[in-house]
């Protein structure tokens, strides 16, 4: 399953999120890029166990990034 979401840097923090219509809306902030993605891929993987309605598995999730600002 593939995710759109945001990442940006401002004055040395990086912020990453996702709104979309299959998990609600998701922010997360780090101090380093690496770690705000790894905030958001498990905020992501908490967001869709925590609505199992699919009944999907969802251990492979694909993050696509648009890095803005």
């Amino acid at each position: 399953m593939k995710f759109v979401c945001r990442l940006n840097e401002k004055g040395g923090t990086w912020t990453a999120e996702h709104a979309g219509p299959d998990i609600g809306p998701i922010r997360v902030s780090a101090p380093s890029r690496g770690e705000a993605l790894r905030k958001l891929d498990a905020e992501i993987h908490y967001w869709l166990e925590l609505c199992p309605c699919s009944g999907q598995a969802y251990r492979d999730i694909e993050i696509e990034l648009v890095e803005t600002g």
